[in-house]
């Protein structure tokens, strides 16, 4: 016990409450995403075949399907990180595209926070700084490498880079993962009041509500549908 004592810690006094607000989206076409005849195998192993589908402006399109279906190798297709063994994605003249990996391929070891952030976004310093403290990194942690940063403070700086950046078309991969509730409920309202475009894989049931998607595409077999809260079901699965 006299042990304990000596080595106990202070827990935080009060939670910072995130409030997340997302730019106004740069204008873009009509159809601001088209997919035809998409084909990814993995030596022998056909991950999906002849994926087609298009994304409207303003539309939320959900990636549905159980884990090893190809939601994000999709997603990375679409986001130009991986190339299809058949098939093309086109883009309208104006879309702008932000991308948020699962993985956070983006962040890099030995650069820090405010480093990521200049690289995303045309802002100078201080309201870089600004954008930082809106996801909660606050003070030091502008500075910090960020390949230190936990699980959830990778996911919010992932976040704050494309918050940072000019896009109409948002490519997310799991946005919610690693997020504290209290969190992932302001990225959540967030992106639901967000007049952009997106095409989202999520297993976040309440996030996905929030979203109210218009349309899905189930993997591997790419079939497109409308999207009813009978779905959310299979969102809780995937």
């Amino acid at each position: 016990m006299q042990r304990l004592e000596t080595a106990k810690v202070d827990g935080p006094t009060k939670r910072r409450k995130l409030s997340v607000q997302l730019p106004t989206p740069p204008p873009s076409d009509r159809t601001v995403l088209e997919a035809g005849g998409l084909w990814k195998s993995f030596g022998a192993l056909d991950v999906f075949t002849d994926i087609g589908f298009d994304v409207g402006r303003g539309e939320r399109l959900l990636v549905l399907g159980l884990n090893g279906a190809g939601k994000t190798t999709l997603l990375r297709i679409l986001a130009g990180r991986s190339e299809p063994d058949l098939g093309e994605v086109r883009f309208g003249p104006r879309t702008q595209t932000g991308y948020f990996a699962q993985e956070h391929d983006d962040i890099v070891a030995g650069r820090t926070v405010i480093d990521h952030l200049r690289e995303s976004s045309p802002l100078g310093d201080t309201a870089l700084r600004g954008l930082a403290g809106m996801f909660g990194l606050t003070g030091d942690k502008a500075f910090q490498d960020a390949a230190s940063l936990s699980g959830g403070e990778k996911t919010k700086l992932a976040l704050a880079q494309l918050v940072g950046g000019s896009h109409n078309l948002l490519l997310l991969d799991e946005p919610t993962n690693n997020l504290d509730p209290m969190s992932r409920s302001a990225v959540g309202e967030a992106l639901s009041g967000w007049a952009g475009t997106m095409v989202v894989v999520s297993h976040d049931v309440e996030f996905v509500r929030a979203l109210a998607p218009d349309r899905v595409v189930v993997m591997p077999e790419g079939q497109v549908d409308y999207f009813s809260d009978e779905m959310l079901d299979l969102v809780e699965l995937a």
